[in-house]
């Protein structure tokens, strides 16, 4: 009884032995755990399912339906998460997985809303496995209210933004030419920084002088044909190796990361705060107040609903600005003013 080791609890369900670890030394604390993990545990099936055991199975499940890497790794990132936070709380079988548990793991994130929210998606996701394995009567986090989300501002760059970060290029120490060639090629193209860092010499296509980026798109899998300038399409097309920017070996997120910190000390050097995303803003914008219509740049973009470019770059439309103007002028005259 005055013993401080671990206390672990031993049973068999339908001749299969389980032994757990009750997550306390104190014998009183281990019986009332015992008996909660005993109500909460078995469901009518009468095979025990540990939280464990069914997020890898839950991963399982992911990896059979042949999902992205990168989406596979943000799951796996909460299974983790969640696991650690079980075994803190004592936390073994699906049955205990409450409103009250998830709530109080919901609050140990730190995380920004529209990260949060997508996290609360997954957690939801992984339960609902759970419930159609029969594992759980409903889904506990269905009652959890997901943040508020507030848009970001978009912000391009400003034709004399963009002049002084390539210019940062020429006096930057390390790859410096790699970095102006890559930033050229995100202006002028409007790729995301995993496709633009990982591209192959082989999406860049000449055809009688012309060139055009055409490749699948990494996050929506959409496939995606960009003219570019002749002097961008050679400067990348002059760097050496079969993907200009990655060596191939690594991971394509970490050739990601790599050159994310790479802009943000440009970035600073430049004198500028700002995030590579910018390129792609810029891209669009440029585009739209030289009057191309907002469907074709959301094919540009890659993007699976119109409805995605419109939320972001409405703004730049000039027609659609140039009819607020007008309806503001004509609300004039409800004031007395002529």
């Amino acid at each position: 009884m005055r013993c401080a080791c671990p206390i672990f609890s031993e049973w068999r369900v339908n001749g299969r032995r389980v032994r757990k670890e009750l997550g306390t030394g104190d014998w009183r604390v281990a019986q009332t755990r015992a008996q909660q993990w005993e109500i909460a545990g078995v469901p009518a099936s009468g095979e025990p399912i540990a939280i464990e055991s069914a997020l890898e199975r839950y991963l399982t499940n992911l990896r059979a339906r042949n999902l992205k890497k990168s989406t596979i790794r943000k799951h796996d990132l909460m299974r983790r998460q969640l696991s650690d936070f079980c075994k803190k709380r004592g936390l073994v079988f699906v049955g205990q997985l409450s409103f009250d548990n998830l709530t109080e793991f919901r609050a140990t994130w730190e995380l920004c809303p529209r990260s949060a929210a997508k996290a609360l998606e997954r957690l939801r996701s992984f339960l609902k496995f759970c419930i159609k394995c029969d594992w759980l009567p409903k889904n506990p986090v269905q009652d959890i209210d997901p943040p508020r989300v507030e848009d970001a501002d978009v912000l391009p760059f400003s034709t004399e933004e963009v002049t002084k970060i390539l210019k940062a290029c020429d006096s930057f120490n390390g790859n410096g030419a790699r970095l102006k060639a890559l930033a050229n090629l995100m202006l002028y193209s409007g790729l995301r920084i995993s496709d633009a860092a990982t591209i192959s010499r082989k999406a860049i296509v000449e055809s009688k002088g012309s060139y055009s980026v055409v490749l699948r798109t990494a996050k929506t899998g959409t496939q995606i044909s960009v003219p570019l300038p002749p002097e961008v399409a050679k400067a990348v097309l002059a760097l050496p190796g079969e993907h200009p920017f990655w060596t191939g070996a690594s991971a394509t997120a970490t050739c990601t990361s790599i050159w994310h910190e790479a802009f943000s000390r440009l970035f600073d050097h430049a004198g500028i705060d700002a995030t590579p995303h910018r390129w792609r803003h810029t891209f669009s914008k440029n585009l739209l107040v030289a009057g191309v219509s907002l469907q074709t740049v959301s094919t540009l973009l890659g993007h699976r609903k119109l409805a995605i470019t419109e939320r972001y770059y409405a703004r730049f439309v000039p027609e659609r600005q140039a009819t607020i103007d007008s309806q503001v002028r004509k609300s004039w005259a409800l004031g007395g003013h002529s």
